[in-house]
This record gives structure tokens, C-alpha cells and sequence, in this order.
């Protein structure tokens, strides 16, 4: 349920009141609902709410409410006031900033807490969570206090970049927010939010297009905004080069590169020159001598004229750079038949590339050369590299290039870091020039004398296999004409003069090679020919040139009629680009002209909004009067009530009393009293808790007095007791000294007589010690016995124990042996008691039916019996005849026949039955 609307004084005076009361969750909730009711009409009020809910939400750290409470805030102020977005953004960054400085203060303080021993390199404690963990004591107590408001200041940034784009309005906040953001990432080295906002940042960019149609959307024609976002971008390129993020730099390189595009201003030279300066190092990491000398010469060429930005030291050190990597771009390219599969992603490669450095063509080491040559940089180069340019490319000397090169290699390359990078390039591409050079004066060499040749100054030696094996990668694509024979350890260079090949570099060369003499044949022919034909046939030569002039004076012709034709289709091209910018302009006019008439549209129904929230207002503002009115009546009448009957009356149920309501009332009104009362009465409690907690706060600094009378006292009776002590031991010192004087008067007579008793006495103490030998020689041998016998009772016990558990063991045998026994007979009878069990059934049931029978068997009439003549009284066996029950069957085979009782014609158990013999 929405909370009902209040003014913003009195959400803020309740948020005061339950943050007094400790209740600070309750008043962030008390808040977040007001900003949530979207009815906050005065702006200078609700900046303050505003400002008082990011202060709760960063105390608490609630970062999703904070996200939710600013978007509500946004949307309030967008139209009306865009400046108050800006000053609540400044203030909740600025508060962050200081809590994450505060958690660092305190973490370095918990850190330098928990040395005890400043002599101590590192506690036991440390050393088994370090080889647990791996994490330092600084690391977890920054993870424990820092890393949390990092955290929270990251997604504050993020939260605010989302809140905040593709706003036309909060486009410069935005821009603001972007750059704090790139030097918080900067500031605590933070590479992994860096790149997460880095395509943050990208994705917003590419959203400005698919939402250009909405409202407060981004212009991008507009020159002001293509420059923010160019400063935005270039940052964002010194802080991922600044931080070695060489992917990220690449892709905020072509993130600029799509925006100069995109823009109508052009770009200041100091942004191209940095553009192109943070291009060097990108190609640089991505080894790429090519497009890295290429991205020199543009930077070269952007900062060569602007001598009040650059000195003329940096001036030659970018002229430096230039020289040294076109020199270094390696003669040797890779040959389409080896690397075909990759050709495609190579072309694609380059292209792009190029396009990043603006050139319409994908540059060669030749174009570069060209450059270097047509330009002013070989004057601005530092003298002692320049000879370096007439060695490589212009002079023709094999046997001396490399003896000549080295001073400069070591001095002036090897010797300085920024042109060290360069060095192991320069020394591939001299090697190659000492080989091509060598192919034009010897058929053949040795492979040591190129060896010897190629001698390079440290650290860039180079081995005879290393010579060797970038001699085989020359030939193998097509740069060298030669074969090694290893063994006779000689380069044979090949004089083909049918080899396709090229030969070998642009450089200086002596003569041309018999390839190139071939390719020149068909040409040198034709010369010949015309020659000779021009001295045999004058005529038909003069009949040529004639065909010749006409033919170049009706090419003339058609070159200017063409001339003519291209002019008029210039001026038709810029009369219908001419149309096609007005057309734009008219329809960027009008687009304008329609985005103001929405926007007096919109400011047009805002004021309506605003007035009809006044109206209500006003109704609501007559209501509450006439509520006040009545109010005010029913007062009165309760007032009168209460005189009369002393009874407190509610203003509501006025019309609904009578006298046993009224006794009601009475009686809640006395207990209300009595509730008061209590309610007092706890207040005294609780002021007068107060009263003595104030009385004990007063008493501390009088506590602490008397603590330091106390150890002022404490230090005087320690004082007095070591003084005390400190002269009882002098006083002790000095007896003691004066009894060893008086006794070292003696102490010659005491040795001399300590020597005339020993010298008395050796005899006997000689003889004594030899008794004392023997008593221990004979105590070593009763030992020795007394051993030996208790070992013999010990192996005599053992071996009746060892005795005693065997017999035991065998009776215990014995005794499961006749349990087994008697198992097995329980089991025998038992089967056996079975077995007579079943039987005695089988007779039984067999009885039975035989019974059965004989009753179902028709009876002969009954006729007197004389008493004496009667059977079975007395169990005596009857006649045979007179048996009315036939004799059993037999039983089974394996039995005795057991004996038929006598046929009572009544039912025997079991039990009762005679059992027949064994």
C-alpha cells in the first residue's frame, strides 16, 4: 500500500526524529516511500529529501534502494530543475569517496595494530595463514574494511552511468560521472572494472542510435556532444594505456576513430597527436613493425608544425622514432604460398588498421622510405643515427656494413631504452641487406665468411646457426636466390636467368642480376628494333610520327571534352550535394522545430499538471479548514460534557451515548489516568538513571585525578623502597669487602697447610681409591648375575603362560566339540519327533474316515443284550464279528505295525493313544 502523500518539511522532520531514536533502518524505509509516492512537487525541498536519503543509504550501504531513489529523483527534476541531479550526484560520490579514504586510514592503522615486535619480521601467525592463503595480514584486513566500499563506490558509479545515459539533459553529468569513474578504476587499480566499464560505456554509445527517437535522446550531430564524448573517450585511452590494458586501448582506439568519423569539427591537432602517440604504443605491443613505423610518420606529421606545444628535444626524438622504425620495417614479407590460409585474415588485418591511421592505402616499407626521404625528418634527427639511413639504403658495401653500423648499434641504440626496442629489428634487416649485397658480387661464399661478416655489437649477437637459420627463411620466401651446401659449408647464390623471383630489395645495388637482365630482354629488343627501323625506312617513321601526333592531338581533344564533361559533372555533383545538405539542414530544422514544439508541448501540459495539482491543493487546503471547523464544534461540546459529568468524550460518538456508555467512558478514563501515572512515573525512573549516569560521567575526569595522586603516591613509596634496598646492599657490599681483607691475610698460611696435609695423606687416598675400584668391579658383577637370573624366572613365567593358554585353548576345543554334539542330537530328535508327529496325524485322519464311513453304513435293528453278554464295558476286545469299525490300514514299511485299540467308536488323542513297542 503507497504511503500517503506528505510535504517534504515533514518527511523530513520525521526522519530526524527516528534517526534520534536509533530507528535509522525505519527512517530510510520512511523515505524511500516518499520519494516512491511521485507527488514531491517543490524542488528545493526535495533536494534536501534527497540528500538525506543518500546519506542513509550510504551509511547503511543499500545500494539498490540508492539506484531506485535516484531514477525516481531523475525523473522529478529532469524537466524542471537538471542542475539539482548534479549537486546530489557531487555530494553522494563526494561521501563515498571519503568513507573509502576512511577504511583505508583504518585498515592501515588495524594493520600497524597488530604488530606486537617491530624487530619481529613476521609472526607465527602470519607465516601459517601465508601458506594457507597466500594473502599478506594487509590483504585481508583490506578485504575486511576497504574492499566493501570499493564495492560499493563501483556500483555507485555504475548505477549513476545507468541512471544517467542517453539523456540530453544529464549529458555533461554523464560525461562527469564517466571520467570519475575511469580515475577511480585508475586510482586503486581496478583492471577488471576498468574493462567491465569500459564495454559499459560502449554499450551506451551503441544504444544512442537505436534510441535517437525517443525523448531527451542524444543528438549526436551535435558538435558540443561529439566533443564530450570525444574527451570522454581520449581519457578512457590514456587511463587503459596508462594501466597496460593494450586490448582495451585498441578498442577505445577504434571507438574514437568511429566517432571522428561520425563528427562534423574537426578534432584538435594536440587530440590527433595523442591519438596517434597511444597508436604507436598499441602497434608497438602488438608487434607490428609496419603499421608501428607508419603510426610514427602520422604522428610525426601531426605535431612537426605546432613548435609551441612540442620543444625541438621532443620534436627529434619522435624524428628519432620515425627513422628507426621505417629502418627496422623487416625486408622479408610473408609469402603468399606459405601463409595462404591466413592471407584473408591478414588483408582484413591491415585494412582496419590502416583505416585507424587514416590512410587509404595499406603502407609498404617503400611508401615509408619515400616519406623519410621527401620530408624534413633526416634533418631533425639526432646527427650521430643519421648516418644509419645511408648505410642501410643508399651505400653499397658488404664486407664493411656491419663493421660500420656497430658503433651506432651499441652507442647510441643498445646504450638507450626508448631506441633499444628497435635494435634486434635493425640487425635482421642488415643481415639482409649483407646477403643481397653479397649476391651481386660472388657466385659463392663460405657460410663462415658471412658468419664473420655479420658480427652485431651485444646484446644483439647473433650465433651461426641463428645467421644460418634467418638465411633459410629468407630463401624460402623468395627475398634470397641461393642454396646452402653443408657440406662443403658454402652459400651458392643462383644466377637462374629464368627465376621468377624478384630480386632482392630496394636498396643500393651494383649490377643487375641475370632474372632481371631476362625480364629486361623483350624491352631491350624493341629498342634495337626501332633503332634500326628508324635508320632503314626514314619514311615509314615519319609516317609513324604523324599517325603518332594525330593520335596524340585527338586524345588531347577527347581529354579536354572529357575535362569538359567532368567539370559539368562536378558542378552537377555539388548542386545536388548542395540540395541534399539544404534538404538535411531543412530537415534538422525541422526536427528541431518539431523536438521545441514537443517540448513547449510537454512544458505546456507540465504547468496544466502543476495547476491542477494547485487546484486540488486548494480543495484540500477548504477541506481541512472545514474539518477544522467542525473539529472545533465538537470540542466545545465535549468540553461541555466533561464539565458537567467530568467524563472525557469522544468528539466521534457524541451522537451515540447514553448513561451506560458514559460509565464506560468513566472507567476508561481512569485507567487511561492511572496509565499516565505510570507512564510519569517511569519518565522519573528513567530521568533519575539519567541524573546518576550524569553524576558518574562527572565523576570520570575526578576518577582520573585521583588516578594520577594515586601513582604520583605509588611512585614516591617506590622511590623510598629502592632506596632502601639499594643502601642495605651497599652497606652488605661494603662489610663483605672488609671481611675478604681480613680473611686474606691468612689465606697464604691456609694453602700451605692445605698442601702439607695432601702431601701426608696421598697414600692413603690412593689405597682408598683402589678399594673403591674393586667394590665397584664386584657391585658391576652381582649386577650382572642378578640380571641373568631374573631373565630365566621371566623365560620360566613365559613359558608356563605360553603352556597355560594352550591347555586352555584344547579344553576349550573339547567344549565346543561336545556342544556341537549335543546340537546335533537336539537336531536328531527333533527331526525324529517330526517324523512321529506326522504319522500320528496320518492314523488320525485315516480313524477319522473310517469312522465316518461306519456311521454312514445302515445299522442293523437293535436288539437286548443281556448285561453280561455286552462288550467294551471293562476295555475288553470284542468279536470280530461284532466290530463295527474294520482294522486299520498298515503303516508305512520302514515301521512296525503297532497293535489296533480296541473300536470304542469314540475320538483318542494322540497323547492317550498306546504307542506301539520299540
Amino acid at each position: 500500500m503507497r504511503a500517503p502523500f506528505q510535504r517534504p518539511e515533514n518527511v523530513l522532520k520525521r526522519t530526524d526524529e527516528l534517526i534520534k531514536v536509533g530507528q535509522s533502518v525505519a527512517a530510510l524505509d520512511f523515505l524511500y516511500d516518499a520519494l516512491t509516492s511521485k507527488r514531491l512537487a517543490n524542488a528545493a525541498s526535495t533536494e534536501l529529501v534527497i540528500l538525506k536519503f543518500v546519506e542513509l543509504t550510504i551509511e547503511q550501504r543499500r545500494g539498490k534502494q540508492l539506484k531506485e531513489g535516484l531514477t525516481q529523483y531523475r525523473n522529478i527534476v529532469q524537466h524542471k530543475n537538471p542542475e539539482s541531479m548534479g549537486k546530489v550526484v557531487s555530494v553522494m560520490l563526494e561521501v563515498i569517496t571519503k568513507n573509502v579514504v576512511a577504511a583505508q586510514q583504518s585498515a592501515e592503522r588495524a594493520t600497524i595494530g597488530l604488530i606486537d615486535d617491530l624487530e619481529e619480521t613476521e609472526s607465527p601467525e602470519d607465516m601459517i595463514l601465508s601458506s594457507v592463503s597466500g594473502e599478506q595480514t594487509q590483504d585481508r584486513t583490506d578485504r575486511a574494511l576497504v574492499t566493501p566500499w570499493l564495492k560499493f563506490l563501483w556500483e555507485a558509479y555504475r548505477s549513476l552511468l545507468d541512471i544517467l545515459r542517453n539523456n540530453v539533459r544529464f549529458e555533461g553529468l554523464y560525461q562527469k560521472v564517466s571520467n570519475q569513474a575511469i580515475d577511480f578504476c585508475k586510482t586503486y587499480e581496478r583492471k577488471t572494472e576498468f574493462r567491465r566499464l569500459c564495454e559499459l560505456l560502449r554499450n551506451h554509445l551503441q544504444a544512442i542510435g537505436k534510441y535517437s527517437h525517443q525523448q531527451n535522446a542524444i543528438n549526436m550531430s551535435n558538435a558540443d556532444t561529439m566533443q564530450l564524448f570525444l574527451d570522454t573517450h581520449f581519457h578512457q585511452l590514456d587511463t587503459a594505456t596508462e594501466m597496460e590494458l593494450w586490448q582495451e586501448s585498441y578498442r577505445s582506439i577504434e571507438d574514437i576513430h568511429n566517432l571522428i568519423q561520425q563528427s562534423k569539427r574537426p578534432v584538435k591537432p594536440q587530440a590527433m597527436a595523442n591519438y596517434f602517440e597511444k597508436l604507436t604504443r598499441i602497434m608497438y605491443v602488438a608487434k607490428n613493425p609496419l603499421f608501428l613505423a607508419a603510426a610514427w610518420h602520422r604522428y610525426y606529421n601531426f605535431i612537426f608544425r605546432q613548435t609551441k606545444v612540442f620543444t625541438e628535444a621532443q620534436l627529434q626524438e619522435v624524428a628519432n622514432n620515425v627513422l628507426l622504425s621505417t629502418l627496422a620495417v623487416p625486408i622479408i614479407k610473408a609469402s603468399s604460398q606459405i601463409l595462404s590460409s591466413t592471407g584473408g585474415k591478414e588483408k582484413n588485418r591491415n585494412q582496419r588498421f590502416s583505416n585507424l591511421l587514416f590512410l587509404s592505402t595499406v603502407p609498404t616499407r617503400i611508401s615509408l622510405i619515400s616519406d623519410l626521404v621527401s620530408g624534413d625528418i633526416l634533418g631533425r634527427v639526432d646527427p650521430a643515427l643519421r648516418p644509419l639511413y645511408d648505410l642501410v639504403e643508399e651505400q653499397f658495401h658488404p664486407l664493411s656494413i656491419c663493421r660500420e653500423i656497430s658503433p651506432i648499434l651499441g652507442a647510441k641504440i643498445a646504450g638507450s631504452e626508448a631506441n633499444g626496442k628497435y635494435g634486434q629489428l635493425l640487425c635482421n634487416v642488415i643481415l639482409t641487406r649483407l646477403v643481397q649485397q653479397l649476391s651481386q658480387v660472388y657466385t659463392s661464399v663460405q657460410l663462415d665468411f658471412i658468419v664473420g661478416l655479420a658480427q652485431f655489437p651485444a646484446p644483439y649477437t647473433m650465433s651461426a646457426a641463428a645467421i644460418e637459420r634467418f638465411i633459410m627463411h629468407g630463401a624460402r620466401r623468395g627475398e634470397f636466390q641461393l642454396r646452402i651446401d653443408h657440406q662443403a659449408r658454402s652459400v651458392e647464390f643462383d644466377t637462374d636467368a629464368f627465376d621468377g623471383a624478384q630480386s632482392g630489395g630496394h636498396g643500393a645495388q651494383l649490377q643487375a642480376s641475370p632474372a632481371d637482365l631476362m625480364r629486361s630482354q623483350l624491352s631491350s629488343v624493341a629498342v634495337c628494333l626501332a633503332n634500326a627501323q628508324r635508320v632503314a625506312c626514314p619514311a615509314f617513321v615519319a609516317g609513324a610520327h604523324a599517325t603518332k601526333a594525330a593520335a596524340v592531338a585527338a586524345a588531347l581533344a577527347a581529354m579536354r571534352a572529357e575535362h569538359r564533361v567532368a567539370v559539368a559533372r562536378k558542378v552537377v555533383i555539388d548542386r545536388r550535394k548542395e540540395v541534399v545538405e539544404n534538404a538535411v539542414a531543412r530537415r534538422e530544422r525541422t526536427e528541431a522545430r518539431e523536438r521545441a514544439i514537443r517540448m513547449q508541448r510537454e512544458q505546456e501540459a507540465e504547468r496544466q499538471r502543476l495547476a491542477e495539482e494547485q487546484r486540488r491543493r486548494e480543495v484540500e487546503r477548504a477541506q481541512r479548514e472545514l474539518d477544522t471547523v467542525r473539529r472545533a464544534e465538537a470540542l466545545k461540546l465535549a468540553e461541555s460534557i466533561r464539565e458537567k459529568a467530568g467524563i472525557v468524550v469522544d468528539i466521534n460518538d457524541l451522537d451515540m451515548l447514553d448513561t451506560d456508555k458514559l460509565k464506560v467512558l468513566q472507567r476508561e478514563q481512569l485507567e487511561k489516568d492511572k496509565q499516565d501515572m505510570q507512564a510519569r512515573l517511569k519518565l522519573l525512573s528513567r530521568r533519575a538513571d539519567h541524573t546518576e549516569r550524569a553524576y558518574r560521567r562527572a565523576e570520570l575526569p575526578l576518577l582520573a585525578d585521583d588516578y594520577e595522586l594515586q601513582k604520583r603516591s605509588d611512585r614516591e613509596h617506590h622511590d623510598a623502597a629502592r632506596r632502601a634496598v639499594l643502601d642495605a646492599a651497599r652497606e652488605k657490599h661494603t662489610h663483605d669487602v672488609a671481611l675478604k681483607q681480613r680473611l686474606a691475610r691468612v689465606f697464604g698460611d691456609f694453602n700451605a697447610v692445605r698442601q702439607r696435609l695432601d702431601t701426608g695423606r696421598s697414600e692413603a687416598l690412593a689405597a682408598e681409591r683402589r678399594r673403591l675400584r674393586e667394590q665397584l668391579a664386584a657391585a658391576k658383577e652381582e649386577r650382572v648375575a642378578e640380571y641373568r637370573r631374573l631373565r630365566a624366572a621371566k623365560d620360566e613365567a613365559d613359558e608356563q603362560e605360553r603352556a597355560k593358554r594352550e591347555a586352555e585353548r584344547e579344553a576349550e576345543e573339547l567344549a565346543n566339540a561336545a556342544k556341537a554334539a549335543k546340537a546335533a542330537e537336539l537336531a536328531r530328535l527333533r527331526e525324529e519327533l517330526a517324523v512321529q508327529r506326522a504319522r500320528d496325524e496320518e492314523l488320525l485322519r485315516k480313524r477319522l474316515e473310517k469312522e465316518a464311513e461306519a456311521e454312514a453304513a445302515p445299522k442293523a435293528p437293535a436288539k437286548y443284550v443281556p448285561p453280561s453278554r455286552r462288550t467294551g464295558a471293562m476295555g475288553s476286545p470284542a468279536p470280530a464279528s461284532a466290530s463295527a469299525t474294520p482294522p486299520p490300514p498298515p503303516a508305512a514299511a520302514s515301521s512296525p505295525k503297532p497293535e489296533a485299540p480296541a473300536s470304542t467308536g469314540k475320538y483318542v488323542p494322540p497323547s492317550r493313544r498306546q504307542r506301539p513297542a520299540q
